[in-house]
């Protein structure tokens, strides 16, 4: 899922270039790296990106290795069950042309980073094992701090071992909780954060939608059915005004009786704020004040902040400065709080409503 914008990393984040087009934390865009984390497993033609129209052209000039047919454009943000849905009934069809019905699937986001990738693909290869025995298997993240912008998942019965690391059904799935909530959750040692990365069975994931969003279900066996004809384009973009937006989460995931969680840890970041952004940074290369960098900077006094440029050739200069975040995009400068990261959202939204067009 390439969709999305990213508001929380404005202002390099914007409408035309979100977070996962951008190289915010290595040579690579998020896209190319999820890409090239996903090569290692299959090839190519058996990856599939559903993205948005503005966003189209930039995956494809990004990907030029995945078939341009296998970009799918959303006609609308409908949210995740959608999305998903729409590359389902996609796979669908390129599976019957490989003559494999049923494969094992996986739903993966764009705009996530993951430092320890041949474990990330390991906790793949075993997921999907899993998978193979007939669950919904959840990639659950062993947390390290009691975080309160995740949801979490409860893991309950072990299920049997199939090769690999363990492997558990769900006790239930927990929305983004308070601090003293999700530090009680660490305690027990039974929860993970929730990654929003499934492994299913086709069979399996559209009988679930079929049983619990049946209108959903409908629509996009009406799209399925024109997939590899002249009528695909025209009949998506007529059934995708009627759908309705939902999440994965809450439309199938909090529903299903057959979900599972392997719990893991392969350097997880879904990188949704300049905090996160400084975290990845900082885990390569912190100076000896603990700043984060990106382009040139000259601090006296300045400890544990993120001073991010894309400016070549202009150094910023910092004197006396404790836990803030520093973003220079030419046209924009960001000053923000280190504890305020989140609220950069507000920037955005207060734009929209002063029409300030220019800096979205």
């Amino acid at each position: 899922m390439a969709g999305g914008g990213g508001s929380r990393l404005w202002p390099l984040s914007r409408n035309n270039t979100p977070k996962q087009l951008l190289a915010l934390v290595s040579a690579r865009s998020l896209l190319q790296d999820t890409v090239d984390r996903l090569l290692e497993l299959m090839p190519p033609e058996n990856i599939v990106i559903v993205t948005g129209a503005h966003h189209a052209t930039q995956a494809r000039a990004q990907l030029p290795a995945i078939p341009a047919r296998n970009i799918l454009v959303e006609p609308a943000a409908r949210g995740t069950a959608p999305a998903i849905g729409l590359a389902l009934v996609y796979i669908a069809y390129l599976a019957r042309a490989k003559d494999e019905p049923d494969p094992v699937v996986g739903s993966f986001h764009a705009d996530h980073a993951i430092t320890k990738v041949a474990e990330f693909q390991a906790v793949v290869r075993d997921a999907a094992r899993v998978a193979e025995a007939g669950f919904i298997v959840t990639l659950g993240i062993t947390p390290d701090q009691a975080h309160t912008g995740y949801g979490y998942i409860e893991r309950g019965t072990a299920l049997p071992n199939s090769g690999g690391r363990p492997a558990y059904q769900v006790a239930q799935f927990v929305e983004k909780p308070d601090r003293a909530t999700a530090a009680a959750y660490l305690a027990t040692g039974r929860y993970s954060w929730n990654s929003g990365m499934f492994l299913w069975k086709l069979s399996l994931i559209l009988g679930e939608y079929a049983r619990y969003q049946p209108e959903l279900y409908g629509q996009l066996q009406a799209i399925g059915a024109t997939v590899g004809t002249p009528q695909f384009e025209t009949t998506l973009r007529q059934v995708w005004d009627g759908v309705r937006t939902e999440t994965i989460d809450v439309g199938i995931a909090e529903k299903s009786r057959r979900m599972a969680v392997l719990p893991a840890d392969f350097g997880w970041s879904d990188v949704g704020d300049w905090g996160a952004v400084a975290a990845l940074l900082a885990g390569g290369a912190a100076d000896a004040d603990q700043n984060a960098v990106l382009g040139q900077h000259l601090g006296l006094g300045t400890h544990n902040s993120l001073i991010y440029s894309t400016i070549e050739g202009k150094l910023i200069a910092t004197i006396g400065l404790e836990n803030l975040v520093i973003v220079d995009t030419g046209d924009v400068l960001l000053v923000c709080d280190g504890n305020k990261n989140q609220d950069v959202k507000k920037i955005v939204e207060q734009l929209k409503a002063q029409g300030s067009s220019r800096y979205l």
